[in-house]
């Protein structure tokens, strides 16, 4: 192929790579926001109902929301792969760039390496370049908590249900 080829190609992947990134974080926003929501009849009905009809909302609410962190846990899940997809795409295209790695660094970022973020530090009364590194709990947080928080909301919902029989 050719080299302008090449270059649509990888920026066509980039985009995409990119787009998925994108629907990986609104996926877990959406789905937050959902079971946010679904506290507030849930709120309405520990404050208007007591009793037997009080326990058969809760359950149902409670059901809901486990269907809903499910659902949120395999969509989270797919979508994760299919970044690990098309990154694996761009670092193999990358290789036939005579070695060159335009996202080493966000490679490096995700694997959880140290990275240098380009900086500026005022001495002496002028700007000097600087190297700020990202720690590694700022590096790894993220995506380490947020595949976890899915089955929190499962095992709170399921809480709930048993919580709103047992009392």
């Amino acid at each position: 192929m050719e080299l302008e080829e090449w270059l649509r190609l990888y920026q066509a992947l980039n985009v995409t790579a990119g787009g998925k990134e994108r629907s990986y974080w609104t996926i877990a926003g959406i789905f937050l926001l959902a079971n946010c929501l679904l506290v507030f009849p849930l709120s309405f009905i520990f404050f208007s109902y007591t009793g037997e009809g009080g326990r058969y909302f809760i359950t149902v609410l409670a059901g809901i929301g486990v269907l809903l962190s499910i659902s949120w846990a395999f969509s989270q899940k797919r979508a994760s792969y299919e970044i690990v997809h098309f990154t694996r795409l761009l670092r193999s295209i990358e290789g036939q760039f005579a070695g060159a790695e335009f996202h080493r660094s966000l490679y490096r970022l995700l694997s959880g390496e140290e990275v240098c973020v380009p900086s500026t530090a005022w001495k002496c009364k002028e700007w000097h370049p600087d190297v700020a590194r990202l720690g590694r709990l700022t590096r790894t947080l993220p995506h380490g908590l947020l595949p976890v928080l899915p089955i929190v909301f499962i095992l709170t919902w399921t809480a709930l249900a048993v919580a709103a029989w047992l009392a």
